[in-house]
């Protein structure tokens, strides 16, 4: 794999956390040329030096946000993309690391460790899905986190992926508007034989939260954390079990916030998961698996 990798950032909100996540984007002293592109879902940026800007007035969300910039670099013959939540600030080598562990027999997508602002408490080190609750364990462990290895699940926050991987499971799937695309995405990835690694020297910080409000579990937050919780599962039976567990725990939380007079936090969770549960019957998108893929990845450099 080539010393070059495609970049997009995703932005939303305020302006000042791109410009942050850019600048650690363009700094990062790794010897990988990048071809950046920043994903405007505002319409408040502008020009930013060394970067691509394409503006998005229609606001697709993350996922299909993603997708539109990297398909700005179908031509430019990358072998792999880094996508990057504009509130993300990635640390020296991140980039190296990533383009190494890309490296990796049927390695499919590469994160590392995600820090609190703070730079010393871990937001997630990879992580692991839990089935029979639908839900992901993101690994917090310090100790662990030093350790290269394959894992279930990782961030979409900062995350490297091979090209072939990505557009052969289709990219993100548009119909998560946010919330969830990575869980999705990494499923498809696992179905269709492509291996998750986690990778230590991948390491950014991760200032939560800053455009939906989910470290202050905003109305915006709970509704879309709940819309997007059963799509990513399959078969059927599953998402019913899920249905009906998150029923459960979604009928509590709600009256919990009531009960402490959270009105519009409790609605927005209402109506997320009335989202949820009229999507029930969409599972995600089909796969196909990679030994048996072999001559879409020969030609997955230019997506149709």
């Amino acid at each position: 794999m080539n010393a070059r990798v495609g970049v997009v950032v995703v932005h939303f909100g305020s302006p000042q956390p791109t410009r942050r996540c850019v600048a650690s984007v363009l700094g990062d002293p790794s010897p990988v040329e990048r071809l950046l592109v920043v994903v405007d879902n505002s319409g408040n940026l502008p020009e930013l030096a060394n970067a691509v800007l394409l503006r998005c007035p229609d606001n697709p969300g993350f996922g299909e946000g993603a997708n539109r910039g990297i398909r700005l670099l179908a031509d430019r013959g990358v072998p792999a993309v880094v996508v990057l939540n504009h509130d993300v600030e990635i640390m020296p080598g991140f980039f190296s690391s990533v383009v190494r562990h890309l490296q990796r027999e049927g390695v499919g997508a590469v994160g590392g460790p995600l820090f609190f602002p703070d730079g010393r408490r871990l937001w997630a080190a990879g992580g692991a899905v839990l089935w029979p609750l639908g839900t992901v364990r993101q690994f917090r462990s310090l100790r662990r986190a030093w350790r290269a290895r394959p894992v279930g699940f990782l961030p979409g926050a900062a995350l490297g992926l091979r090209w072939d991987a990505f557009w052969q499971v289709g990219g993100f799937d548009p119909r998560f508007f946010v919330y969830h695309e990575d869980l999705d995405l990494c499923l498809r990835l696992r179905r269709a034989g492509w291996q998750l690694w986690y990778a230590p020297g991948a390491a950014a910080i991760h200032h939560l939260g800053s455009a939906t409000g989910s470290y202050a579990y905003s109305p915006l937050y709970l509704e879309h954390l709940a819309r997007t919780r059963l799509r990513p599962f399959r078969p059927l039976a599953l998402r019913l079990w899920l249905a009906s567990v998150h029923s459960l725990y979604v009928a509590g939380r709600w009256a919990f916030l009531r009960l402490h007079g959270e009105e519009e936090k409790a609605a927005a969770l209402w109506r997320g998961h009335r989202a949820a549960l009229a999507t029930v019957g969409e599972g995600p998108l089909a796969v196909v698996h990679r030994r048996r893929s072999q001559h879409l990845l020969e030609g997955a450099a230019h997506p149709g």
